[in-house]
């Protein structure tokens, strides 16, 4: 990345990860974050050249990742001190918005959007991790504000991380992650809840592997995927109506007298099974 300088705002476990990964390479990164526990977290770790707020960081750093909640991600490109030539990417789950937002930068700032398809469902700088990327897909999405320099400072940033770049339409991003990325998440919330909602505790005395990998993801931080599903409400309730029709349609299904198992699940099963996916 030569003399190229990057910084991270938001130090939680992407941008954690991001920068253990950039140190692990040898390339020098900024940091900074405004809670107080994880910055000594993150001062601990060695993994920084420097811990900054913000407005220093976005001062002494080529190319800033924004990697916080998508709602601060807005607030940070609208108020921050950015430089002609600077470069900003960010790692939120939905894009519309953020795209927006960085369309109205000031003149001469390069932005690409991004999101790496990575996570865990815990939280924080001490679960980062500088393999967390390794092979997985890393969504790059052009903005009104994406040369071509940018574009390469982008792709180049993702396969130092390990990742596989992908462009998309910010329109394309948001109704495919509400798919396979927060329609999951709903769906988790939901057997969760029902299986609350029996008030039969020794339900969770039994529960094993399946229920384990069905409801994983209800375990993320509420205040990093509330905001994440609000900003893609429409794309989600657009395919919870698409899984009730299909749900409503197999209960009718199994219902029936005698039960019987919907046609469709051989043709699922086998297309599970042909499934690979990232470790």
């Amino acid at each position: 990345m030569g003399n190229f300088r990057w910084g991270i705002i938001g130090l939680g476990l992407i941008g954690g990860s991001i920068a253990r990964r950039l140190a692990q390479q040898g390339i020098p990164v900024l940091g900074a974050d405004q809670d107080p526990a994880t910055q000594s977290e993150a001062r601990a770790s060695g993994v920084f050249e420097a811990l900054l707020d913000p407005p220093a960081l976005v001062a002494a750093a080529d190319g800033v990742i924004l990697a916080t909640p998508v709602g601060a991600i807005e607030e940070w490109i609208a108020s921050l001190p950015w430089r002609p030539g600077q470069l900003v990417l960010d790692t939120g789950s939905t894009k519309r918005r953020v795209v927006a937002a960085m369309a109205r930068l000031p003149e001469g700032v390069c932005a690409v959007g991004g999101h790496p398809m990575a996570g865990k469902e815990r939280s924080g700088f001490p679960a980062s991790d500088p393999e967390l990327f390794l092979g997985k897909p890393f969504i790059l999405v052009p903005t009104p504000r994406t040369t071509p320099e940018a574009a390469a400072r982008a792709e180049e940033l993702v396969t130092v991380l390990g990742a596989r770049p992908i462009w998309m339409d910010a329109e394309i991003h948001d109704r495919r992650v509400a798919w396979v990325s927060h329609l999951p998440y709903v769906v988790a919330m939901a057997l969760m809840a029902a299986a609350e909602a029996t008030g039969d505790p020794a339900l969770w005395e039994i529960a094993a592997s399946g229920f384990r990998d069905a409801t994983r993801v209800a375990a993320s931080d509420l205040r990093m995927m509330g905001p994440v599903v609000r900003s893609n409400a429409d794309e989600i309730c657009a395919a919870l109506e698409v899984l009730g029709q299909i749900l409503a349609r197999w209960r009718d299904d199994l219902c029936a007298s005698p039960p019987m198992l919907p046609p469709e699940w051989e043709h699922l099963a086998a297309r599970r099974r042909a499934l690979r996916f990232p470790d």
